[in-house]
């Protein structure tokens, strides 16, 4: 496949300009990547801190303006000049195809991303929460303005993926999707992490969403709902293990759902990437496969001990403009991240979303969540009444703010007169 993207990239007269929303430690990597790499560019980058950023891209070695006219954004762009701005409206106004969404926000990022489907620009998101959230909202959208919405390739969701297509083409039946991961503590808290976070370049509230649980149950929700498949259990099994193929022992496998099932490892010395384990129904294989050290079967391993992040996202773009196909998004309802009470809280209390020191997510099943708050939803929430420590949060439990993102998934009323969310599709309520 990417032989094919490289020569088609290579074989336009003009790059790809891809508008890049956020500028935060994994959407500058991914920036930087793509400086000299032929057939993508970044005229744009659009931000709430536009000052900062340039100050930041000048430190890093790139030029960079303020700038909101888009004959000006072309003319710096051939210049080699990267404009930034705050301003949404020029997701419309400048001139190309694709926006990718790295805010790393839910409220924020819904703007962009209905902007940008309103615009009939494809959509690609490095923002497995946004996805998780009301990615199957945007994906109704996206289809009648017949644009893609897709997250990528480099996060875990992606990654799956594409092991599992791969896992497919050469016949196997996959049983398990899975995300392995080193440690696990559901009450992870900011002063905890900040050190941890500080040493890797990362905000404090992304390495507790890391930390206690919410990030890998957004991303397994994410795949869970792609392929139309389930959980064991609330929260997934996640036994622990030394090494990943420790795994094959440490499921019931004859008790799974036929459509198979995702969850994770937990272990000390595991690699930071995606697994799956899978059986292949033709017999004759299995000499092959114990030749090529998979095992004797009859269920085999298959990993990639990595995840390379922004390196990956500029395949995944061109994959997106190239064949008009998504990679992963948020599609069948089959299972939803709910929040949870990290420690016992009180009515009155506003919510700090994903990765604070309030609440974390877990991953349930789609008919046993749907009367439960959406962690994705939390930030800014007000607690009607006290909740005691690893309490599930309903939605009667709480007075959800009004933002983008409330309003598309139909759980907060709109608020007409005091934010206009500019969009206008029929039969959304707005």
């Amino acid at each position: 496949m990417y032989d094919i993207i490289l020569q088609k990239l290579e074989s336009r007269k003009k790059p790809i300009e891809v508008i890049v929303s956020g500028l935060g430690f994994v959407s500058f990597g991914f920036i930087s990547s793509i400086r000299n790499f032929k057939g993508l560019k970044v005229p744009l980058v659009i931000t709430r801190r536009p000052a900062a950023a340039r100050s930041f891209l000048e430190k890093k070695g790139l030029k960079a303006v303020l700038e909101n006219n888009p004959d000006k954004i072309k003319d710096n762009s051939n210049l080699g000049i990267i404009s930034l701005t705050d301003d949404l409206e020029l997701i419309n106004n400048y001139e190309n195809e694709v926006v990718i969404e790295m805010t790393g926000t839910i409220a924020y990022g819904t703007k962009i991303a209905l902007k940008t489907i309103k615009a009939g620009k494809h959509l690609v998101t490095m923002n497995p929460e946004l996805q998780a959230t009301v990615g199957a909202e945007l994906h109704t959208l996206a289809s009648r303005k017949k644009v893609v919405v897709t997250d990528i390739i480099g996060d875990q969701p992606g990654s799956l993926a594409r092991l599992i297509n791969q896992a497919k083409v050469m016949g196997f039946r996959v049983l398990l999707a899975g995300n392995m991961k080193r440690f696990l503590n559901r009450h992870a808290t900011q002063s905890e992490m900040q050190n941890w976070a500080d040493n890797k370049g990362l905000s404090v509230k992304q390495t507790v969403s890391f930390t206690d649980g919410t990030k890998q149950s957004i991303e397994m929700n994410l795949v869970a709902n792609y392929f139309n498949m389930d959980i064991l259990e609330f929260g997934m099994h996640g036994p622990t293990v030394e090494t990943v193929h420790d795994s094959l022992n440490s499921f019931h496998w004859d008790k799974l759902p036929r459509e198979g099932i995702v969850d994770y490892v937990i272990g000390k010395k595991l690699f930071p990437g995606v697994f799956l384990i899978a059986e292949h129904p033709d017999k004759n294989q299995k000499p092959y496969l114990s030749y090529l050290g998979l095992g004797e079967g009859p269920r085999y391993v298959l990993f990639e001990p990595y995840h390379l992040c922004h390196l990956e996202v500029a395949g995944s773009i061109a994959k997106v403009i190239l064949t008009k196909k998504e990679i992963i998004s948020n599609t069948y309802p089959k299972t939803r991240t709910i929040a949870v009470a990290k420690y016992r809280l009180y009515p009155g209390q506003k919510l700090d979303g994903i990765g604070g020191d309030l609440i974390y997510g877990n991953i349930d099943k789609d008919e046993y969540a749907k009367d439960f708050l959406p962690v994705g939803l939390t930030e800014g929430a007000v607690l009607k009444k006290a909740l005691h420590q690893d309490q599930p949060i309903k939605i009667s439990d709480v007075i959800l703010p009004q933002n983008a993102a409330t309003i598309l998934t139909g759980l907060a009323e709109s608020p007409r007169g005091k934010e206009k969310i500019d969009y206008e599709f029929p039969s959304v309520k707005v």
